[in-house]
């Protein structure tokens, strides 16, 4: 059933001309891996720069660092030198107001690195409204529904071999560009830096969160996957309720559209209650640096990272939506051949 399935999903052609989305990704990978590799000496020289110096960050340390890195810079190099400079100057100003150490190192690879990976998972859910929006309604305007369903147990294992090839083609391409991203990363810094803590990064400086990018990373990939499979399962509860393959997909694309945070921020109203919210949204989740940046919630006398918090209530929210679109969506809705 699950060959059928996926013979049928990969006749169609919106999702064969979708399919170059990863494709589109690895070109885009590929120029950018030619591009530092022409300068792969300069940036291992850099990187051990940043690893000679690395540690708890203090004044005295970034003077060290900095004496070094002008040494090694050429006068090509003086605009990005003067910006780091005044970058690092900014750090230093913010650590009597950081309650833990932060630890200094090699940061701008993975900077970039969660943020073009960041960049990239954000077409996945577009690809999903878009293809798994028919995946249902496309039999039922073809005729195909009512051959199948004349099988025994038809319906149960038709469902069944739709959601689960719906599920291993997203998490496919999820992979993929995580694969891909992280190839190149690995590629250019072996992974160094991976202790440096987040606040390195220019977006954020001021995160209260006592995280390095590594764990960062761990959050991203978890959270992103839990993003993707609650779109999917809503796309697919979309599906299975419509009647043709263009509505599923208009209604699809419409809630993927409203749920955009900065969408939801136009018609909410400019108070913390209604940004926790719209931070709540599968396409917020994804991006961690947005996740990262706000304040912890207070809870008695505990504080709790609001980046956990979501981590916990999507957990629970997909578990919900999973046991009612199989226990009361799949069994309970009028789905036999007429």
């Amino acid at each position: 059933m699950l060959y059928l399935e996926a013979h049928k999903f990969f006749k169609r052609k919106l999702v064969c001309v979708l399919l170059l989305i990863p494709i589109l990704i690895i070109v885009l990978e590929v120029g950018g891996y030619l591009y530092q590799s022409s300068g792969y000496e300069e940036i291992q020289q850099k990187i051990e720069i940043f690893e000679k110096h690395s540690g708890i960050l203090t004044e005295a340390r970034i003077k060290g660092f900095w004496e070094d890195y002008q040494e090694s810079s050429s006068d090509e190099g003086a605009g990005q030198l003067y910006y780091e400079s005044e970058y690092l100057e900014m750090l230093i100003g913010i650590l009597p107001n950081v309650s833990f150490d932060i630890i200094f190192g090699y940061y701008e690879g993975w900077q970039m690195f969660l943020s073009g990976f960041i960049d990239y998972i954000q077409f996945i859910p577009v690809f999903i409204a878009a293809v798994f929006s028919g995946i249902f309604t496309y039999d039922k305007v073809c005729g195909m529904q009512e051959i199948m369903l004349s099988a025994r147990n038809g319906r149960k294992k038709c469902t069944k071999a739709k959601v689960l090839l719906a599920f291993l083609v997203a998490n496919s391409m999820f992979l993929v560009i995580t694969c891909i991203a992280l190839f190149r990363m690995l590629f250019i810094t072996q992974g160094r830096g991976w202790k440096t803590n987040i606040q390195l990064s220019v977006w954020l400086m001021e995160s209260p969160l006592d995280m390095s990018y590594s764990v960062l990373w761990l959050h991203t990939l978890f959270l992103s996957f839990l993003a993707i499979n609650t779109i999917l399962l809503i796309t697919l509860s979309v599906s299975f309720l419509a009647k043709s393959p263009v509505t599923a997909m208009c209604i699809s694309l419409a809630i993927l559209f409203i749920l955009r945070p900065d969408v939801m921020d136009i018609y909410i109203s400019d108070v913390e209650i209604a940004h926790k919210i719209i931070s709540l949204t599968p396409c917020n989740i994804i991006n961690t640096f947005n996740l990262a940046q706000r304040t912890p919630v207070t809870i008695g006398s505990i504080s709790v990272q609001w980046i956990y918090i979501v981590e916990v209530v999507y957990v629970i929210l997909l578990t919900i939506g999973m046991i009612f679109f199989f226990q009361k969506l799949a069994k309970q809705q009028k789905y036999f051949a007429t």
